[in-house]
């Protein structure tokens, strides 16, 4: 009879421990659930921060692209408009050359050929070739292969001044022009 008491006694031990163990995890599996459900609405805020960071900078991109354009072809500077419509298919496919370098290192270029071959066969090439024959910080932006490159290249590409001795890539700071440059049109006589 002890023996029965015993062993019953024991049962109820590992119930009550089995009970207080099972509503211990409960708990954790709640404050899981709460820190998994706040890591999910962070992280949709942060993507649709991104993405509407994204779209707005397209959408800067592609205005200051056309209006650019339209600048070089009414100033009749055929170089300049040559830069800007080789460039072109990169701006008018950014959001989805953004989109695929936010998934990891690498899909630049990939990218960016497949949107020029939709565009021109030959046009990849020239992009190319005008990448490696210009600024030594392009070259750079282009074989980091990675979104940062990929948004510094844009603003390089689109801050194109075309002097009539040397074409070069120089970046615009705010609108303002280098001593250098304003040195050189303080020198041009009308």
């Amino acid at each position: 009879m002890y023996f029965v008491l015993a062993i019953t006694a024991l049962f109820v031990l590992l119930c009550v421990y089995f009970f207080f163990s099972a509503e211990k995890l409960q708990r954790k599996v709640i404050l899981q659930q709460r820190e998994g459900a706040t890591i999910r609405k962070e992280n949709k805020t942060l993507s649709d921060t991104m993405a509407l960071v994204s779209s707005r900078h397209e959408e800067f991109s592609k205005s200051s692209l056309f209006r650019k354009l339209a600048q070089a072809k009414k100033n009749s500077d055929g170089a300049l408009t040559q830069h800007y419509e080789l460039i072109s298919p990169l701006i008018n496919n950014y959001g989805l050359i953004f989109r695929e370098c936010l998934k990891g290192k690498g899909r630049l270029k990939a990218t960016v050929q497949k949107c020029f071959n939709n565009h021109d066969d030959k046009a990849f090439k020239q992009f190319v070739a005008l990448l490696v024959t210009s600024d030594k910080s392009l070259k750079r932006y282009w074989s980091s292969n990675n979104l940062n490159g990929f948004l510094f290249l844009v603003d390089a590409l689109l801050n194109y001044d075309n002097e009539p001795t040397s074409p070069e890539l120089k970046p615009q700071h705010n609108g303002h022009q280098s001593s250098a440059v304003k040195g050189k049109e303080n020198n041009k006589t009308p």
